[in-house]
């Protein structure tokens, strides 16, 4: 895709088909000419980026290198700048790293595509932890939000409070009830976030798709897990169930009498 505006073609399909001239100058400065036929147009990716995508198929390669070798000695035409190894797929890993290991013994330096793809995977990572790390933050400050919110409701319901002992609540149904409140709030504030998130992250991967990463077709840039989503809302209400403990207990523990008697 990178090279259909400097060869001068506005898009892909006016490339098929058309004939593209290399000119090469050899080691006794003589140019050569090649003549070559476009017969498909690749795709921008991650890896390949917008340069260096250009594959010639082994007839133009035999020929550009022919091209390039002449007037070169045999020593100097057999080298390489490097080389590609295809595996059997039912090769193992330890073959993998047996083969690397005699190259590097050789003086080779080898690279596998699990290499390359453990390198975006890394700075992934390394993104995803700086989020979660942002994601526990927010969590604790959710959680001292939650125990000020229910202390405050602990403090307007003292009468409340009172009458329900007096009318023979135990001090577990009062902390059960005051729990399910934190819990019902971590739930609330939970699903709300997910939703406003999901929507967001629907509209930046949109957006994204149709402009910046619109030459990558196929490409997953947000991704929506239910099991995640289900363990971050149930990770939320744990939190806002121990954040609630304490306003709860202190419910629980309030006398009837100076409760009723409360201004």
């Amino acid at each position: 895709m990178s090279y259909l505006e400097p060869l001068g073609f506005d898009d892909g399909e006016a490339a098929l088909g058309a004939r593209v001239v290399f000119v090469l100058t050899d080691a006794q400065r003589e140019q050569h000419r090649i003549e070559a036929t476009v017969v498909g147009v690749a795709e921008e990716t991650l890896t390949t980026g917008g340069a260096g995508n250009a594959i010639p198929n082994d007839a133009l390669a035999d020929a550009l290198y022919d091209a390039q070798s002449t007037g070169l000695s045999d020593e100097e035409r057999d080298r390489y700048a490097q080389a590609s190894v295809w595996f059997d797929p039912d090769a193992s890993a330890d073959d993998t790293a047996a083969l690397q290991e005699r190259l590097a013994d050789a003086g080779y330096d080898s690279t596998t595509i699990a290499d390359q793809l453990g390198t975006f995977t890394a700075v992934i990572d390394a993104i995803v932890l700086v989020l979660n790390a942002f994601a526990i933050i927010a969590l604790l400050a959710a959680s001292f939000g939650i125990v000020n919110t229910l202390l405050m409701s602990v403090q307007e319901r003292t009468r409340e409070i009172g009458l329900m002992k007096a009318m023979g609540m135990g001090s577990g149904r009062i902390f059960g009830l005051f729990s399910l409140e934190a819990v019902f709030i971590g739930f609330l504030g939970s699903v709300i976030g997910v939703l406003l998130g999901m929507r967001v992250g629907s509209a930046t991967r949109t957006a994204l798709s149709g402009a910046l990463l619109a030459d990558l077709p196929g490409l997953t840039l947000i991704a929506f897990d239910p099991v995640s989503i289900t363990g971050i809302v149930l990770v939320v209400m744990g939190i806002a169930f121990l954040a609630g403990t304490l306003p709860a207990a202190r419910a629980a523990r309030a006398d009837p009498v100076e409760s009723l008697r409360y201004e």
